[in-house]
């Protein structure tokens, strides 16, 4: 695998990362199996943009005991609390989710959080409720 060293940081990110929006369509264990199969290949990042809660409990499974060696991505907006995916601009139930996924997850801390759908300035001004 190949990686890139983040200029202000310096992790080593695989040139691969691995999404997780389609596979939460599928059983826990192929879940499982794929996101480890992924890391024993060398992918060391993992974007949890999903359309399907059940992707966090199958990944913080197979990356158990493996927090050092994986970088993970959230999106900021997205809100997996009820189960089901949904979206708010609402800051306070943007950090329930991410306390939400974090627990899922088996994690304690992000590596990284994209604020999804948020393309100009007044977008940040406009919806997000503080």
């Amino acid at each position: 695998m190949e990686y890139r060293t983040l200029p202000h940081g310096g992790e080593k990110i695989s040139v691969i990362g691995m999404g997780s929006s389609v596979i939460g369509e599928r059983p826990e264990e192929e879940i499982i199996e794929t996101v480890r199969s992924a890391m024993e290949s060398g992918i060391n990042y993992f974007d949890m943009a999903g359309g399907h809660a059940t992707i966090f409990d199958a990944y913080g499974k197979a990356m158990e005991g493996k927090r050092g060696q994986v970088y993970l991505q959230v999106h900021f907006g997205a809100d997996y609390t009820s189960g089901e995916y949904g979206w708010t601009t609402n800051l306070k139930k943007i950090k329930e989710s991410v306390r939400w996924q974090l627990e899922k997850l088996r994690m304690d801390y992000i590596d990284f959080g994209f604020i999804h759908c948020m393309d100009e300035d007044r977008d940040l001004n406009t919806y997000i409720v503080f």
